[in-house]
């Protein structure tokens, strides 16, 4: 069996290393021209802490985590309303949690890798074409190539779902809102915190990356669906949505970078009826995406491409492999995909009336009391089988 694997990112790197422990050959693509750096935070648990465990990364990941004191809350002025202490957290966890920086997670994947698998940069598929004796790949330098496999691990935007399965209209559900986010020094203030500052609409936050003195600005606000935004759109676009905005938001968004090195992209998730067709199959983002707002995109796809690839070593044929990988994975991508439409209503509420209700919800809610439904809210169960010798 031989498995091309679209994407070289934290889906693609995690079944790469795993396939290799298999003993399975694969061959990793990556339409960037290296192994990408940037990124904005996120918080790694659950089913992705349990798998890094199991690949041996867990050090590298707590040597560069991020250190975060506190999530507070705060108004206009700047004054803390609430907080959820990172303690907290750390408990309802069980100790398993890192906040990390994207490219944190990436590199250590790549690193557990590099030595073992096959990656070629700057190289994206243009077409494939599914017969007998296995999917035939083209790729963007006229060369075609042979795999029994094709796996899609290249994000929401997958070039591999839209080839295999159709258009992205089919699939992706956009849930109301843009986010954007860029890194700057640390010249308000934010330290070692995680602030957010909330209005009907839209929500502002500013957090500590694992670089003494710099931070990210992460914007996100309601708007209808505009499709892609022009680099150099982007930043006259957030400094229209956020004008007027409390708290440090307008330093921030005076002090932005150009507007080439802003991210921006939709708030949308990836539904589909099955993840897999023929020879091919999707994991992580491509698949779900159950977005920022659910704390568990990495995390999830960290933990699908580990059962896809034990499901791949363990059945006789792809397909029941897919099948299995698929039942397994799912319903529970699913379950976070529900919990972060229900997230973005509080998150980003729409009328001053939604807003207090919020703010007295997170002030009862970010207690020990209520670490039960913190724990249910977070999505932290893990999902992975028994670990298998390998």
């Amino acid at each position: 069996m031989r498995v091309l694997i679209s994407g070289g990112g934290i889906a693609g790197l995690t079944l790469a290393y795993w396939l290799n422990r298999y003993r399975i050959p694969a061959l990793v693509i990556e339409q960037a021209g290296n192994i990408r750096q940037e990124g904005y935070g996120l918080d790694f648990y659950g089913t992705g802490y349990d798998v890094a465990e199991r690949m041996g990364i867990l050090d590298t990941l707590r040597e560069q985590q991020i250190q975060v004191e506190s999530i507070p809350y705060v108004d206009a002025r700047g004054k803390h309303i609430t907080a959820l202490d990172t303690k907290l957290m750390q408990k309802v966890l069980h100790g398993k949690y890192l906040a990390l920086m994207h490219g944190t997670l990436e590199d250590a994947l790549y690193q557990a890798v590099a030595n073992d698998v096959e990656i070629r940069y700057n190289s994206t598929i243009t077409a494939v074409k599914n017969e007998a004796e296995g999917m035939i790949v083209t790729f963007n330098d006229g060369t075609s190539e042979i795999f029994d496999i094709l796996v899609g691990a290249d994000g929401i935007h997958s070039r591999t779902r839209r080839l295999a399965f159709g258009p992205d209209e089919r699939f992706q559900q956009y849930l109301g809102c843009y986010f954007a986010c860029y890194p700057l020094p640390d010249r308000y203030g934010i330290g070692h915190f995680r602030k957010n500052y909330v209005e009907p609409g839209r929500t502002a936050i500013a957090y500590n990356t694992n670089h003494e003195g710099e931070i990210v600005a992460f914007f996100m606000y309601k708007t209808p669906d505009v499709g892609f935004i022009p680099h150099e759109q982007r930043l006259p676009l957030l400094r229209k949505a956020f004008a007027g905005m409390g708290w440090v938001t307008q330093n921030l968004l005076e002090d932005a970078p150009a507007s080439e090195a802003i991210f921006m992209d939709t708030v949308s998730q990836i539904q589909m009826p099955t993840w897999h067709q023929g020879r091919v199959v999707l994991v992580g983002d491509a698949c779900g995406c159950p977005t920022a707002l659910s704390g568990q995109g990495a995390s999830m796809a960290v933990g699908g491409a580990y059962i896809l690839a034990e499901a791949l070593h363990e059945e006789r044929d792809y397909t029941a492999a897919f099948q299995r990988y698929e039942q397994a994975v799912k319903p529970h991508v699913e379950q976070r995909q529900k919990n972060a439409r229900t997230t973005i209503k509080t998150f980003i509420p729409k009328s001053q009336t939604r807003l207090v209700t919020q703010r007295l919800f997170m002030k009862l809610l970010l207690r020990e009391a209520f670490s039960g439904i913190l724990l249910r809210q977070f999505g932290a169960q893990s999902i992975l089988p028994e670990p298998h010798s390998v």
